[in-house]
């Protein structure tokens, strides 16, 4: 068995490497690698990928994203990526892979989005504090049994075309409640404007409106994430040639864009919103809680424009105002997020302790 240890600096060449292409199931795809190559935060000698593999078949890997606590650079710190082994034969690899990534990145390490399973490990290992995050909200736009039901019992795969049936006659009984809550909503629209860059007044507004943000991404770190996305939509005019990989990286449509908001001749608001196969999160959100309200109509009038099925948001100031009022959904419940910070970045979570629905990996995925 070979263990490999993956630098920054190193990816673009790794995905063209005999190693790469002799795999069977890739430890990364090209996409991820150009990306973490131009992350902003990485030094070209940090370590963004370890794995394991035999005989051309991936055991196991532990991906690293290099982070800054609060956007200090002295703070250095890493997201786990992934964390995967094969099913049979590397079962006895998941932990000694993960005790290597951790100690890689100096028990400096957070995750953002984990399993239960995974929270059930992390606590055995007595290395992680676990805190508890406010839920965030998932309104459902449009009746989606055909997903949601497989989801959750994969034994009734077979009968997808029958709850696709049920989901078009479902939303189309429910078309006069959702035109006359689309006209409510719709009506005073704001003004806005969506961008694919920034300018010199957007960074500054980003700036000071994430001062006790526990990752606190800048406007060059947010357009890296725009520009140099993880997965890609089989509906654009890019590259599109699947590889065996054990995560999602191609999908049906995928966009993010930047939304400005202003009223009188001000900025007051600033998202950046992530739509994946119908599905909408915002993953970045810069306002005054005094124009909360204002952002939240502006999201829902994306979700409603976009024709989204789902929008989810963790912003605990925008889900407090969700859970009353106006808004476009046929249903709504609550969701959990569970997240990981080591002992060694806790301290510094106290200090700053608002995470972005997007920190970590997840405005990738």
């Amino acid at each position: 068995m070979q263990i490999a240890e993956i630098k920054v600096a190193d990816l673009p060449d790794f995905v063209k490497s005999e190693l790469w292409q002799q795999l069977t199931t890739k430890p990364l795809t090209g996409l991820r690698a150009i990306s973490q190559f131009h992350n902003p935060r990485a030094n070209p000698n940090d370590i963004a990928l370890i794995f394991a593999s035999e005989n051309d078949e991936l055991i196991g890997l532990a991906g690293l994203l290099p982070e800054f606590i609060n956007g200090q650079p002295e703070k250095k710190a890493s997201s786990n990526t992934c964390w995967w082994v094969h099913p049979e034969k590397g079962k006895q690899l998941a932990f000694p892979l993960f005790i290597k990534a951790f100690a890689t990145c100096g028990q400096r390490m957070f995750m953002t989005d984990c399993t239960p399973h995974t929270i059930s490990i992390l606590k055995e290992t007595n290395w992680f504090e676990i805190p508890d995050i406010a839920p965030g909200i998932r309104g459902f736009l449009k009746f989606n049994l055909h997903e949601l039901i497989p989801a959750k019992l994969p034994s009734t795969q077979k009968l997808k075309p029958l709850l696709k049936l049920a989901d078009q006659i479902l939303n189309f009984l429910i078309l006069p409640y959702q035109t006359i809550v689309r006209f409510v909503i719709m009506k005073d629209r704001m003004q806005v404007e969506c961008l694919n860059s920034l300018d010199l007044e957007l960074h500054t507004f980003i700036e000071r409106h994430s001062q006790n943000e526990f990752v606190r991404r800048t406007g060059k770190d947010l357009e890296w994430i725009l520009k140099f996305p993880w997965i890609i939509g089989s509906n654009t005019d890019q590259s599109k040639t699947p590889v065996e990989y054990p995560f999602s990286h191609i999908v049906r449509s995928f966009e993010q864009y930047f939304v400005k908001i202003t009223a009188s001749n001000q900025t007051i608001g600033l998202l950046l919103i992530s739509v994946k196969d119908g599905h909408m999160k915002v993953p970045y959100a810069y306002f005054n809680e005094k124009n909360a309200s204002q952002l939240l109509k502006v999201i829902y009038q994306q979700s409603l424009l976009k024709k989204a099925v789902t929008l989810t948001v963790f912003n605990p100031v925008l889900v407090n105002m969700m859970d009353s009022g106006v808004h476009p959904f046929i249903f709504k419940k609550k969701i959990k997020r569970l997240v990981a910070i080591s002992k060694k970045l806790f301290d510094d979570y106290q200090k700053y302790p608002l995470i972005q629905d997007g920190d970590g990996d997840i405005v990738f995925t």
